[in-house]
């Protein structure tokens, strides 16, 4: 593609090189990739690709950043004020299911998980950087919580261990989100959204080892309707500022 002469301000013009960027990298994996295609899918030159970006491995960064910064910052707040309980437990595993699979992904969720996809099947970096951010800290939280659901007498003896217990829990709802990704997904459940994510709850809770009495009264389906609600309306949100935007 030849480079483009059209002036940009400095941010805009970082922002178009990462959106470019991400799909070069979705369709050849970060080793496959070169400068120069990077630079041609953005339409700048290499020289300017290196103003903004000094090396592939800075602009790979600055995509990850891209994908989930402001979306971490207010996961790692809700986790920091979260007390490690039973309750709380049930709420950080309904919170995940409802965010990644009680909804439908907006393009951009869909494209980082593609990213992550490219990422298992090359290097691996993308996704190593990844999971450090806002996974790493879910899974101790709930690590937490487990504990303190075992000392309330809600788990089954003996429980699963808590450091690997988020880690297949997380795996596992976002294996079930790659299955998704096609416009024609892979597995038809057979199930509404809202059921899906009621089964895979109770599925994930009951691995992690809390009693079924303790589900039931934890995971009441209005409170559950109520968090799809809200998951919903802050997509539509995002969705109807970003069209204001590309007006």
């Amino acid at each position: 593609m030849k480079a483009t002469s059209k002036k940009m301000a400095g941010s805009d013009r970082r922002a178009a090189i990462i959106a470019a960027a991400r799909q070069v990298f979705v369709g050849k994996g970060f080793y496959r990739t070169t400068t120069r295609e990077l630079a041609a899918a953005a339409g700048v030159s290499e020289a300017l690709l290196f103003k903004h970006f000094p090396s592939k491995d800075a602009l790979y960064a600055a995509i990850l950043k891209s994908c989930f910064s402001e979306e971490e910052s207010k996961i790692e707040k809700q986790l920091r004020t979260l007390e490690p309980s039973t309750s709380g437990l049930v709420f950080l595993v309904t919170d995940l299911v409802i965010h990644v699979l009680g909804t439908q992904a907006e393009a951009d969720a869909r494209l980082f998980f593609r990213l992550i996809l490219r990422s298992l099947m090359d290097e691996g970096e993308f996704t190593r950087l990844a999971i450090q951010g806002g996974p790493f800290h879910w899974v101790k939280k709930v690590e937490e919580c487990l504990r303190a659901a075992r000392r309330a007498g809600d788990m089954i003896a003996p429980p699963p261990r808590p450091s690997l217990a988020g880690w297949m829990v997380h795996q596992l709802v976002s294996g079930i989100m790659l299955h998704s990704l096609p416009s024609q997904p892979v597995v038809d459940y057979g199930v509404s959204h809202e059921e899906l994510v009621k089964q895979v709850v109770w599925f994930c809770l009951r691995g992690m080892g809390v009693k079924d009495d303790v589900i039931r009264r934890c995971c009441k389906p209005e409170k559950l309707r109520e968090q799809l609600s809200t998951a919903r309306a802050e997509i539509r949100g995002r969705q109807a500022i970003s069209r204001g935007l590309e007006r």
